[in-house]
């Protein structure tokens, strides 16, 4: 089997490559920078994506503190909407740490 690769400052830079290391996480953050407070389906309709993909990378972008839920999920009622906006303090300080991980700053 062969073995993950692992430079030296790897640590550094994974959990920024993790939170950032997709189109569809990219694209999420894009979007809700450009339309602050929307919902998982206006997501999914602008990006044209199944909504079931959309809740995929904003569970990941939570987990990350990227982003921000109102009402936090684990507060809202069944069938409450959850409108979500970027956490700006956290991604510029996750772009910051893979920009120093990758030598850039």
């Amino acid at each position: 089997m062969p073995r993950v690769a692992r430079p030296a400052n790897a640590q550094a830079a994974e959990d920024p490559i993790k939170a950032f290391g997709s189109m569809l996480k990219a694209g999420i953050i894009g979007h809700l920078r450009a339309h602050p407070n929307g919902g998982r389906k206006e997501i999914s309709d602008a990006l044209d994506l199944p909504e079931q993909t959309v809740i995929t990378g904003i569970d990941e972008l939570l987990k990350f503190g990227l982003l921000i839920a109102d009402p936090p999920r684990e507060l809202a009622t069944r069938g409450q909407r959850v409108r979500y906006r970027v956490n700006d303090e956290a991604v510029t300080e996750m772009y910051l740490r893979l920009g120093l991980a990758i030598g850039e700053i």
